[in-house]
């Protein structure tokens, strides 16, 4: 089997759903003399971008056989994962045509509302432990069922990480503010960040809708509760006057606390490890001053720089421990000094030692 090619057009403002479909009909044509197949497209009219799904040897064969066809060159091409495509984008041929159309227009936008949802602990007694591993479970299954009620698909389930798709911002924001107020009253012992996002699938990045997957985990992990781009936000309001639901709980990151968001947790994710990193380092690395960093921070973040680092190694620390690292590995991996520092300040976040943490969580 060959590999899968998607490759995106900026059209010019003129561009209809019917000349679109004109064009991947002149590639239908000819698609054998570059040994490709044109499995389906999407067209996004308010935009102006066109997804071609091609199936070929390689990505200079998708542009030979646009070129030749009709002279539209896709802008960028990246090769993808059949099951990520359906997954992102529910489908991977054209949609079913009306008997004896012969011409069938698909305007169906790529464009997609990616909600990243993060389950984490509050401070726990050592009897909460007992069934920990399956309360996370369950809560899982119930944001996944919150997603597929509001017609999302589940994209990646990893550990306590759940990244969803939407078609809308409405429906997105409805299953984020489902899982963050109405599920959270039933799991108090848990706790649940969210991001949302929204984008295209090529970039002139390397893997399907990898910036908007980017940028949605970035805004889960600022720990605001749920954080939402200034962009989904602003699509969203034109759709919440029909909606009874206000804006309460939910954090607007604009674009430029989003910039710094991802250089902030770029830096940590590359030195948390590091036992110098401190908040001089953060602030030089950053090219701030310690005042700016504060700030920035405190107002982003919601806790000064110190808190952030040791919250970071400590979240990281939790990973670690799901590949049943032992203690002292994983305080030597998270930038700690000693185990029992780690230790305490262990405890201290959640409340049990990571000994007790690690027999409940591979009980």
């Amino acid at each position: 089997m060959m590999p899968i090619y998607m490759d995106r057009h900026d059209l010019s403002a003129g561009v209809t759903a019917e000349n679109v479909a004109r064009l991947h009909q002149e590639d239908l044509k000819i698609q054998e003399e570059f040994n490709c197949r044109g499995l389906t497209y999407w067209f996004d009219a308010e935009r102006k971008t066109a997804f071609c799904l091609v199936e070929a040897p390689d990505a200079a064969s998708v542009h030979r056989m646009h070129d030749y066809a009709h002279g539209q060159v896709p802008h960028a091409v990246i090769e993808v994962d059949a099951g990520l495509v359906e997954s992102f984008l529910g489908r991977m041929e054209d949609p079913k045509a009306n008997s004896g159309v012969a011409l069938n227009p698909i305007s169906d936008p790529a464009y997609r509302f990616l909600l990243s949802a993060q389950i984490g602990f509050r401070r726990l007694e050592t009897l909460q432990l007992k069934g920990l591993p399956s309360t996370i479970r369950s809560y899982k299954s119930r944001i996944v069922e919150s997603i597929h009620a509001l017609c999302g698909t589940v994209v990646r389930q990893e550990g306590r990480h759940i990244l969803a798709s939407f078609k809308t911002a409405g429906l997105s924001v409805e299953c984020g503010w489902a899982a963050a107020n109405t599920l959270a009253l039933q799991y108090p012992d848990l706790t649940l960040n969210l991001g949302l996002d929204g984008g295209i699938p090529v970039t002139e990045s390397k893997s399907i809708f990898e910036d908007t997957v980017r940028s949605s985990k970035r805004l889960c992990e600022s720990r605001q509760g749920f954080s939402i781009s200034s962009v989904v936000l602003e699509l969203y309001e034109d759709y919440s006057s029909k909606s009874s639901h206000t804006r309460m709980g939910i954090v607007e990151v604009s674009a430029s606390e989003l910039v710094f968001l991802h250089r902030l947790l770029d830096y940590l994710d590359l030195n948390f490890s590091c036992t110098e990193l401190s908040i001089d380092n953060l602030a030089y690395g950053l090219g701030l001053s310690r005042s700016q960093l504060f700030r920035k921070t405190r107002g982003l973040m919601n806790c000064a720089p110190s808190i952030l680092i040791n919250s970071v190694r400590l979240e990281k620390s939790l990973e670690i421990f799901s590949r049943r690292a032992s203690v002292s590995e994983t305080a030597y991996l998270c930038g700690f000094n000693s185990s029992s520092y780690f230790s305490k300040c262990f405890h201290k976040k959640y409340g049990v030692s990571p000994k007790d943490y690690i027999l409940a969580m591979h009980e």
